[in-house]
């Protein structure tokens, strides 16, 4: 069992973060309602990164390790950068290769840190 169970405190996140961005739609900072969705995702991935950092400072034995966790933030905050700037129209043609780049330098940083141990 984990030393600091952080799934009920990344739920209270994660229904901040919708709050938040229901909010900025309210607002008129969002262009659409689907970017709601959008910046739900690039908050929350930015706090699973924040949770990685965490995970870092108090590594857990049986849990998953830090880079897994930050991977999986890059990952989710990049999702949804990619859809707001779709919504927008905005670098559309260059959307599809700026994700496989993060991807890609994910994957070989994995593959890397695996070779060295």
């Amino acid at each position: 069992m984990p030393k600091r169970p952080v799934g009920v405190l990344s739920l209270g996140i994660l229904i901040l973060v919708l709050a938040i961005s229901a909010a900025a739609f309210a607002a008129n900072l969002l262009a659409d309602m689907s970017e709601i969705f959008s910046l739900t995702l690039v908050l929350f991935g930015l706090w699973t990164m924040v949770l990685a950092g965490i995970r870092a400072a108090n590594p857990e034995q049986y849990g998953g390790g830090a880079f897994n966790t930050f991977s999986g933030g890059i990952l989710i905050t990049t999702l949804g950068v990619v859809w707001s700037l779709y919504v927008r129209e905005l670098l559309v043609e260059y959307l599809l290769p700026a994700l496989l780049l993060v991807i890609g330098i994910l994957v070989a940083v994995a593959g890397i840190r695996a070779w060295r141990k």
